[in-house]
């Protein structure tokens, strides 16, 4: 047993005979103070979370509620960790954003709220954008305990002058080859800049790249259709990493340390032609080179020439809450419910990092406010790729291929193991097939591991 499972197991037991709080209504008990009380909310890097967290306190001002949320941005790979301790020292914050490999772990293992009652109240169900479910923010064995948020697609960026001047036709109908020789041909004509950019470090953006090419290419890690078997070591697999061996010449040769921003750097310095990355590069491109937004545009993922899959790592994310120790669990769920039942406040979210964080709910999505944002003028295919085009081919690690919900992915979730696979093969000169069986080995642990919570 590793030491991040010794420390999951200690948790475990401190919250061995807690018991299940009815899920009808809004209905968990509130805790009467005299005193002003402090409510964290833990957000992902970014504005968006303190929109989120001020719609809140606009509630607790109307209510009365003699509350304060105040928001703490924790980086994308660091909830499990901090969160375990925060547990164990029976102080959680009142309220996460997470992506839902992480909230389908935390689910399983007892530590949620249910959030069923949320859900109603904000007509979720109805109201989610066409291609989503419930089940995908935060679901496990019929019960919710994730409040949808927003999403966020992986995608294809292209310099779209460059893939027109060497007439390399319409990256929206490229194959896995037509890509490769897309980034193979900007590479050679344009000495200094990298064909294609991807992060291929020790931390979670490698891990997303990767798996995004392992789907493509009809892989997986486990199957939740098959008692969760661990499948890293197949054809598929072995496949997707000969191509990543393929496209590493096209890269900077420093890409085998590239994480999040490093990705975003190259691209938004001119530095490559073409990258993987959510919506957040075109949003450093307005910032800082007109010319480079002007010629910058997403496209779905490339299709795999046999299987024809585009999967994209999309971040689908939700609010959950703790249940244990968390003295605020009435007034959290009228507050992200209030919010949440808000175009206006949804709006502000989205808004507040285009097109980075994508509205889930038809009616912000549609909404006058949202498509008053000026990149709905000036790129308005684009926007329509990142928020509507890319929902059929939402995919990650807790819900690989749409075959079942995957607690284990939570348990993965930052500890790099994809990535590390991948630099076997890159530093190590591993072949493909060596590395990948690497990866069956550590990824069998990681079942073997948590295995008691896939009975029942």
């Amino acid at each position: 047993m590793t030491d991040t499972m010794r420390a999951w197991a200690s948790r475990r037991r401190l919250l061995q005979g807690t018991a299940t709080l009815a899920a009808a209504g809004l209905a968990a008990p509130a805790i009467a103070q005299t005193q002003p009380r402090v409510a964290r909310v833990w957000g992902e890097p970014g504005p968006y979370g303190g929109v989120f967290v001020n719609g809140m306190n606009e509630w607790a001002q109307r209510s009365n509620a003699n509350i304060r949320f105040e928001v703490e941005q924790i980086p994308w790979d660091g909830v499990t960790v901090k969160l375990a301790t925060d547990l164990a020292a029976r102080r959680p914050p009142a309220l996460i954003s997470v992506e839902s490999p992480i909230a389908y772990q935390l689910a399983a293992e007892g530590l949620l709220e249910p959030v069923d009652d949320v859900n109603r109240a904000i007509r979720a169900q109805e109201r989610l954008v066409d291609g989503f479910t419930l089940e995908q923010f935060g679901a496990w064995r019929g019960t919710q305990y994730a409040v949808p948020v927003h999403h966020q697609p992986c995608l294809l960026v292209v310099q779209q002058d460059l893939v027109d001047e060497f007439g390399l036709g319409n990256p929206a109908t490229w194959n896995w080859d037509q890509f490769a020789n897309a980034a193979r041909v900007i590479a050679e004509r344009r000495p200094g800049m990298a064909g294609y950019t991807m992060a291929l470090g020790r931390n979670l953006c490698a891990d997303y790249h990767i798996t995004q090419f392992i789907w493509q290419a009809g892989g997986m890690t486990w199957d939740p259709q098959a008692e969760f078997r661990t499948v890293f070591d197949s054809p598929a697999t072995v496949e997707a990493f000969d191509f990543i061996r393929r496209l590493h010449p096209t890269m900077p040769r420093t890409a085998v340390e590239f994480s999040f921003l490093q990705v975003v750097d190259q691209h938004a310095a001119g530095r490559t032609g073409m990258s993987a990355y959510w919506g957040r590069t075109m949003g450093r491109a307005a910032e800082e080179s007109q010319a480079l937004f002007n010629n910058m545009e997403y496209y779905l993922n490339p299709a795999h020439p046999g299987t024809g899959m585009r999967w994209s790592w999309t971040d689908i994310n939700g609010w959950i809450i703790p249940r244990r120790d968390n003295p605020f669990i009435r007034e959290t769920k009228e507050a992200v419910a209030y919010v949440s039942n808000s175009v206006d406040w949804m709006v502000r979210y989205s808004h507040s990092l285009m097109p980075n964080v994508g509205p889930v709910f038809k009616d912000v999505a549609t909404s006058p406010q949202m498509l008053a944002h000026p990149f709905f003028q000036s790129k308005r295919r684009t926007l329509d790729v990142i928020f509507t085009q890319s929902v059929p081919h939402a995919c990650n690690t807790g819900l690989e291929l749409k075959r079942g919900v995957n607690p284990l992915a939570g348990f993965a979730h930052g500890r790099s193991v994809w990535a590390q696979a991948v630099q076997r093969m890159l530093l190590n000169n591993e072949s493909p097939r060596q590395a990948v069986e690497w990866g069956q080995r550590q990824f069998e642990g990681v079942r073997r591991d948590n295995q008691r919570l896939l009975q029942g």
